[in-house]
């Protein structure tokens, strides 16, 4: 079933059953957890005090997997020794109606609907959709 969703200046079309399947069958796992990088090994130990709840909420009902990051990654050149801004995509099933990709300035936080991302490895059958976010997480990788 589509439905339509208003975030911003940003309308999307989604289906909230086709996106629950694509976890399912296809997100096995977050791209961080498949890296030993010391950048997503950071990503994955601060996780959970990356994402607000009302993100949480709003992934949910697109039927996103907040544990299975399509990719996450650090932006070194805007890093400090204390945070560093990350990046990264959830895929979804849908598309973008109406508004261009706008990334909005606000932090610690970030979110907004795009069509580009990384996606040579995904089924050209299946048409998805992203949501990119951008945060600052504090640094403090485990050790090895």
């Amino acid at each position: 079933m589509n439905r339509e969703l208003l975030v911003g200046l940003q309308k999307i079309r989604f289906d909230r059953e086709a996106t629950l399947t694509l976890y399912r069958d296809l997100i096995k796992a977050g791209a961080t957890e498949q890296c030993d990088c010391t950048g997503c090994r950071n990503f994955v130990a601060q996780r959970r005090l990356v994402y607000p709840e009302s993100f949480l909420l709003f992934l949910n009902k697109l039927g996103v997997d907040p544990g299975k990051e399509w990719e996450a990654f650090d932006y070194a050149f805007e890093s400090s020794p204390e945070h560093h801004l990350y990046g990264g995509w959830f895929l979804f099933s849908g598309e973008i109606v109406e508004g261009a990709t706008i990334r909005p300035e606000a932090k610690p936080f970030s979110y907004w609907f795009t069509t580009s991302f990384p996606n040579a490895t995904f089924p050209g059958d299946i048409k998805v959709c992203a949501v990119q976010f951008c945060a600052e997480i504090f640094w403090n990788p485990p050790k090895n």
